[in-house]
């Protein structure tokens, strides 16, 4: 930041027009509060939309905005703001591209909330899962998810596609993993061995039929995982990934796979049937159903249909029930609700309780309110997958 000087100097057009190369402070105190209001109404939730954009003076003493943000629109929704309110400046804005590809190579890739390995773990991607790069300079990728999480991840972890290459696998045959247990790729259509294993594959996992090839051999089909690598998966353990899209809302099937990781370990940013948090619980659940959730907890508990605390015996399999603190009625903790005010969830493994109180299985943790995914596919944060386009 430098001191602004005191005289008048040359006006320059540059950007969206003319503006005075000695910008008082005022003016970049106006502009950077322009900045807070747009941030606020464009790009409230920073994991889902990047906005480090500022306001400031440059060697010269000109007003310059810039910065970066993933989104078009929050760098149009700034510039409108700001010459609503006359102000002048030099546009120095990057939006991150829409047209750089990633896929997860790896069964499941950590994704983190800084470009190293000592960083929170935000969530985590499943092998085959689509990634758009914001950038891939050096040895962590800054990457969103197809529910728009934001973070880093490891360049080992993913393989850069084009978009072409994007196009051909959204019309390829593939194969999804339905299996609630992990499955490995073995190297030949027969063989079993621990030498053998190519890769393993967890639940959701996406893998590419070679040549399009769907016809089993010895029960497995010849298959490609996204870097290439290729092998044998048993037929029984996957589908075509458009039977699994083409399903319609299913409880049953939800809880199932909730139900399968019974005492897997809680992992605070897991995301996959290995190891998973309390809100990855619902997220793997609910894709193994076809349906796409946000990810953390406090998102999940702002869509679909809200059901009140005091109201939980109108709730109904599948519902998502949401903890936390009553006096802020901050959410902490989600839960996947089966039927008499029993629940599964992740805290500490994931295990079974019960929101009733007359239960012995009930907690004390405070229950906030619930919300209905059945019938609100479509909306805000709820995606049936073969809606999504990067899927499809």
């Amino acid at each position: 930041m430098h001191k602004i000087a005191k005289t008048a100097l040359l006006m320059l057009s540059i950007g969206f027009g003319t503006f005075n190369m000695a910008a008082a402070p005022a003016a970049v105190e106006k502009a950077n509060n322009i900045l807070t209001a747009v941030k606020k109404a464009e790009a409230p939730d920073a994991r889902q939309v990047v906005f480090d954009i500022k306001a400031w003076t440059n060697a010269k003493g000109q007003l310059v905005v810039g910065g970066n943000t993933s989104e078009l629109a929050v760098r149009n929704a700034v510039v409108t703001e700001l010459n609503k309110a006359g102000i002048k400046f030099a546009d120095s804005i990057n939006v991150y591209p829409t047209d750089r590809w990633a896929q997860v190579r790896i069964p499941a890739a950590s994704l983190r909330t800084g470009g190293r390995h000592a960083a929170e773990m935000a969530t985590q991607a499943i092998l085959g899962t689509p990634l758009r790069v914001l950038d891939s300079t050096g040895e962590w990728w800054y990457v969103q998810t197809p529910d728009g999480y934001i973070a880093y991840v490891p360049s080992t972890s993913v393989v850069a596609k084009t978009p072409a290459e994007m196009e051909q696998w959204r019309s390829a045959r593939r194969f999804i993993v339905t299996s609630p247990y992990q499955i490995r790729v073995y190297n030949t259509p027969t063989t079993t061995g621990v030498r053998e294993v190519v890769t393993d594959l967890v639940n959701g996992c996406i893998v590419t039929a070679v040549d399009g090839n769907t016809t089993a051999t010895e029960g497995r089909y010849f298959v490609e995982l996204p870097d290439g690598r290729r092998g044998y998966v048993d037929a029984d353990a996957v589908a075509p990934i458009e039977e699994w899209a083409a399903q319609n809302f299913n409880p049953d099937q939800i809880l199932d796979i909730a139900y399968s990781m019974e005492g897997t370990p809680y992992l605070w940013g897991g995301m996959s049937t290995k190891a998973l948090d309390c809100s990855g619980l619902a997220k793997v659940s609910y894709f193994s159903n076809g349906i796409i959730l946000m990810r953390d907890a406090s998102q999940q508990a702002l869509t679909g249909t809200r059901i009140e605390a005091k109201d939980w015996r109108n709730c109904q399999a599948g519902d998502l029930l949401f903890f936390g603190n009553a006096k802020t009625g901050k959410v902490t903790h989600v839960a996947i609700y089966d039927h008499d005010g029993n629940y599964v969830h992740s805290s500490g493994r994931v295990k079974r309780n019960s929101v009733d109180p007359e239960s012995p299985a009930y907690l004390t943790t405070p229950f906030l309110h619930a919300v209905r995914i059945a019938g609100n596919e479509g909306t805000r944060g709820i995606t049936h997958a073969r809606n999504h386009p990067w899927y499809f």
